[in-house]
């Protein structure tokens, strides 16, 4: 449902048991989104209000004017909670932002053995991606495709890297097809940073990377439970989004895209997840990889998908072949 509470309201325990539900599937979008909104109120559009609600008590202390992710790191803060994307800690970025220091998958290629990286999975490698299971997969058959170049989106890369990303995208697809036949689809999605993953938590993944999950949900889908209208692109069109933050999804026709950047709407960065989580009866805030690092399923995608290209080798692409190899 849509819930609106009048700016410099009290947000009572009410509210919360319909807005706010284990934070799960939530999106914060400013009150003139659209032209149907007070013009002093602001809006928590809920997807899901499964489970008991935590006992969170806050005042909206945001002005009409604000930014909305300050919005968002703002009651985060006054909640003293984690909603699996900004935290109220001191690994919050702030102003700064992440690092490359702080960037798990830049530890994972360099060999740290301190991140939560540090196991070595990857399950394809390609001259500008590799490919690895991601940890917190609530469900196996989850993968990564991640450039080695440290970028905060897609929409930074060179159309030469889109074009091979491409190709990677088909051979993973194929794979997973291979590995999980009885998959009611895969769902392709992006959760771009912006240029410089500004406001995110210190320790969020902001490095570019593409998630590859089973899942029967389709971009009009997502449209439709969100309420926002989304725009199609080609995949060559990113570089008009790099700037902002946004959420892509891949559309059933694999050359198209749909797009969803405004600076009225935050979409958290995990809301893809929920959603999944939900399609799976999942309601337990699994979905949060910070807190369910699900690291028994993630060992089993290696297995399944390095099985799956075992047993159907004499089959596979040339490209597939030369990408997978070093497993064998």
């Amino acid at each position: 449902g849509m819930v609106t509470i009048p700016y410099g309201g009290v947000v009572n325990d009410e509210v919360i048991d319909k807005a706010h539900r284990f934070n799960r599937s939530i999106m914060f979008a400013a009150t003139d989104y659209m032209g149907i909104l007070p013009v002093d109120a602001y809006t928590i559009h809920v997807v899901s209000d499964h489970a008991e609600s935590p006992p969170y008590k806050y005042t909206i202390c945001a002005t009409n004017h604000d930014d909305i992710v300050k919005q968002f790191e703002r009651i985060t803060d006054i909640t003293q909670s984690d909603v699996g994307d900004h935290k109220s800690n001191t690994s919050k970025g702030g102003t700064d932002g992440p690092s490359v220091r702080d960037c798990a998958y830049c530890k994972y290629l360099q060999g740290d053995t301190e991140s939560v990286e540090s196991n070595e999975r990857t399950l394809y490698r390609s001259e500008n991606f590799f490919v690895i299971p991601t940890v917190g997969q609530f469900t196996t058959g989850y993968l990564l495709i991640i450039p080695y170049k440290h970028v905060m989106s897609n929409g930074e890369l060179e159309p030469e890297v889109l074009s091979e990303f491409n190709d990677v995208l088909a051979d993973i697809i194929e794979i997973l097809q291979l590995a999980y036949p009885d998959a009611n689809g895969f769902l392709v999605w992006e959760n771009g940073s912006g240029s410089s993953g500004v406001g995110k938590a210190k320790d969020s993944l902001v490095h570019s990377h593409v998630h590859v999950a089973p899942s029967s949900l389709t971009s009009e889908a997502i449209e439709d439970i969100s309420g926002f209208t989304f725009d199609e692109i080609s995949l060559y069109d990113l570089k008009d989004y790099k700037a902002s933050s946004y959420l892509l999804v891949r559309t059933p026709t694999p050359e198209r895209w749909k797009i969803l950047q405004t600076d009225k709407i935050y979409i958290p960065r995990q809301y893809v997840r929920q959603l999944i989580a939900e399609e799976l009866s999942i309601h337990d805030g699994s979905w949060n990889w910070r807190t369910h690092p699900y690291y028994e399923k993630m060992h089993q995608t290696l297995e399944d998908v390095i099985s799956a290209l075992e047993s159907n080798w004499d089959n596979l692409s040339d490209r597939i072949k030369e990408n997978t190899k070093f497993l064998f």
